[in-house]
This record gives C-alpha cells, sequence and structure tokens, in this order.
C-alpha cells in the first residue's frame, strides 16, 4: 500500500525518533574488549604510541670535589654542581687487563650472537668482592637496544614466533638506531666465570659456556667496575652522567640517576 506523501514524512520522522531513542538511553553503558584490532601489533609497523628512549647521558669532566658536592663541566665549559644525595647510583670504572681473570671474578659481557654459544665484542667489565652484587650470572638473547626478546609481542596480544622475534629486531632498530654496518643482529648479554683465557670462555648456570670473542685477534678492552663514592672522585677524572627523566633539575642541584666516574689508574693503585 503506498502512503500519501504527509503519511510517510510521518513515519520516518517516527523511525528516527525510535533509533534516537534505541542509542541515547539514560544510563545505558557500552561494553567492548580492549583491543584495537591488528593496528595495535607494533611489530607490525602499528600506531600505539611507541616504548620512550632510554634516558640521554653524556661525558663531563670532573673539576672539585669533597665529601658532599661534585662540580663537572661539559665541553662548552658549562658547570654543574651535584650534590652527594642527588646521584641514584654510583660506579667507578677502573683500568684491568686479562691477567685479573680468576674463578673468583665475575665477567660481564654483550655482543652480537655468533652461534653455538659464542658471542663478538671488544670489551668485558669484571666485578671482584662485594661488587659482585651488581651483576647476575646468566646470559639471554637480547635486542640492539639490550631489550630482551619476549615470548609475545609488545602490546600482549599474542604468542610470536621466529619471525615476531625479527620483527622485534626491526621496530626497537628503526626508534634506536644502529650503525648500518651493525644491522640488526640479535645480541647476547652474558655473565659469568672465567673458565678459559684464551680464547675467553666463561660458565654460566646450567653447565654452559660462552665464548668471547674479540673482533681483532688479541684486543680485548677490560675495565673493573665497583660500587662509588664522591670519595674517588678528583679533578680531571672523565664522568658520564644520566640525568633522572622529569625531574632532573633542581634549585640547588642536577637530579642523577647514574654516575660512572672513569679512573685511569687501577683499584689497587688508588690513593685518595
Amino acid at each position: 500500500m503506498k502512503l500519501p506523501p504527509r503519511s510517510r514524512m510521518r513515519f520516518a520522522l517516527m523511525g528516527l525518533v525510535a533509533l534516537a531513542a534505541a542509542v541515547f538511553v539514560p544510563g545505558a553503558k557500552l561494553r567492548a574488549q580492549n583491543f584495537g584490532g591488528p593496528w595495535t601489533n607494533l611489530t607490525a609497523g602499528g600506531i600505539l604510541p611507541l616504548p620512550p628512549p632510554p634516558p640521554q647521558g653524556d661525558f663531563y669532566q670532573v673539576i672539585f670535589a669533597n665529601a658532599k658536592w661534585v662540580v663537572v663541566q661539559n665541553r662548552l665549559g658549562a658547570q654543574f654542581p651535584i650534590a652527594a644525595d642527588f646521584i641514584g647510583q654510583f660506579l667507578v670504572r677502573w683500568q684491568a687487563d686479562l691477567t685479573d681473570l680468576t674463578n673468583q671474578v665475575l665477567v660481564e659481557a654483550i655482543g652480537p650472537e655468533l652461534g653455538s654459544m659464542t658471542i663478538q665484542t671488544n670489551h668485558i667489565d669484571l666485578f671482584m668482592g662485594s661488587d659482585m652484587v651488581l651483576v647476575k650470572p646468566g646470559y639471554v638473547s637480547v635486542l640492539p637496544i639490550n631489550r630482551p626478546a619476549t615470548a609475545i609481542d609488545p602490546t600482549y596480544q599474542r604468542y610470536m614466533n621466529a619471525f615476531d622475534i625479527a620483527a622485534q629486531n626491526t621496530v626497537y632498530t628503526w626508534v634506536y638506531l644502529t650503525t648500518p654496518a651493525s644491522g640488526i643482529p640479535g645480541q647476547m648479554h652474558v655473565v659469568g666465570n672465567a673458565v678459559n683465557t684464551f680464547p675467553l670462555r666463561l660458565g654460566v648456570p646450567g653447565n654452559n659456556l660462552v665464548t668471547v670473542l674479540p673482533p681483532t685477534p688479541g684486543v680485548l678492552t677490560v675495565t673493573q667496575v665497583t660500587m662509588g663514592s664522591l670519595s674517588f672522585a678528583k679533578k680531571g677524572d672523565a664522568a658520564f652522567l644520566t640525568p633522572l627523566q622529569g625531574n632532573a633539575v633542581s634549585p640547588k642541584s642536577l637530579r642523577i640517576a647514574q654516575l660512572v666516574l672513569y679512573k685511569n689508574v687501577r683499584r689497587a693503585q688508588f690513593v685518595p
């Protein structure tokens, strides 16, 4: 039956009112899964915010130090006072060499994996005595920014396979740029006791061995890392400072998340 024009208009208006009533119900609640679809998958180039970059640090030179304060200067000549109470972690790197390796020393190394529990690096760090609490024996595959390769994707939407691990390498290398020559190789972070010196092999949990090979045979730099304090700081020392994110400046002092002091002598040779 064909309705007259005025009746058709009235019928259409009634339909719109009914639709509005269905949509705008007072007190109605919307229920939905908190899942944005495939666009949230960061390994596929999704649109969710990428993780923040690590705090930026830089090298400075110590120009004054006492028990409570250290003053550092950057390459432009600007000077910054730092109170001892405003330093989160204080570390010192001392000169060392392969003759310091014993079974009572923990060795830390990180570098590209060459396969068969072998990594390549040109530097290792040593931890002795009470300073061994700074590291924990073990080995783990990591991405180029030292982030462990996870079993699920960064948005926790699904389990990952080997191809997704490669995608993680791509994403995080794009965010935190590496040199073209280094590409996006998987890396390994290892901490263990020196079992052999030439080549260097580290004993790790599970009765496993990790071989550490330098890019240039026989060329491997070594430092000993210890916990530090301002009593170790002297004028002329180099220091690497990492500011406290979001709260690095106070009226009197910089706030430092980590300060690493570089010494030109061995720990045993230091004279306060």
